[in-house]
């Protein structure tokens, strides 16, 4: 008899820890600024410490120093973003991002969707004025542009909120939804960045 109730005992912990894990919800928002107003300069940003823990030129040998660590989860210079993965690494980590439906509410996300698809960084090609450069980087961006019917930037550039993103840490085992509310300060200065982030669980 006293063993059968010690074993529904420990039925009943298994199974209310199990629910417990189920139901997590968001975490609470907090907003985050990071003044990437510098057009070389990436903010190397981690969601565990909730703070910029170091700030480098872009350059090759900056780069692979920052490859090199795991303490990091994204990184911000101007509009663009890093993640911790894919071509950049050179560590293992494990980051990525996945995009949201344009029509996904930041506060409607409580949970990892389970079709929720994560990209990790790639080497993308561009040119312009200061013509052909190659920058490891995320598809994630601050801020989007809105563009001509051919494709090509509406000039002055008109800036649109990007979607809500999902970012996975450098480790693999934490997921944040990020929504980038901010890229110019009042004074319309462009680079002044501000998100929300909440950590939720798959």
């Amino acid at each position: 008899m006293i063993l059968a109730l010690l074993t529904t005992a420990q039925v009943f912990v298994s199974c209310s820890k199990d629910d417990d894990e189920t139901d997590r919800q968001a975490g609470e928002t907090k907003e985050v600024y990071i003044d990437a107003s510098s057009s070389t300069v990436w903010h190397y940003y981690s969601f565990a410490s909730e703070q910029i823990i170091g700030s480098a030129e872009e350059s090759d040998e900056n780069s692979a120093a920052w490859a090199a660590r795991k303490d990091w989860d994204i990184a911000v210079r101007r509009y663009n973003i890093r993640t911790n993965s894919g071509e950049f690494t050179t560590a293992g980590a494990l980051g990525g991002v996945a995009t949201l439906d344009a029509a996904t509410t930041f506060a409607s996300v409580q949970k990892v969707p389970a079709d929720a698809s994560f990209v990790t960084d790639q080497a993308v090609t561009s040119t312009g004025m200061g013509g052909t450069t190659t920058v490891v980087r995320s598809e994630a961006t601050v801020i989007l542009f809105k563009q001509n019917e051919d494709g090509s930037l509406v000039m002055p550039p008109v800036y649109l909120q990007a979607p809500v993103y999902i970012f996975r840490t450098a480790d693999g085992k934490s997921y944040h939804k990020v929504l980038f509310t901010q890229y110019q300060n009042e004074e319309g200065a462009t680079g002044h960045v501000k998100f929300d982030v909440a950590q939720i669980y798959p």
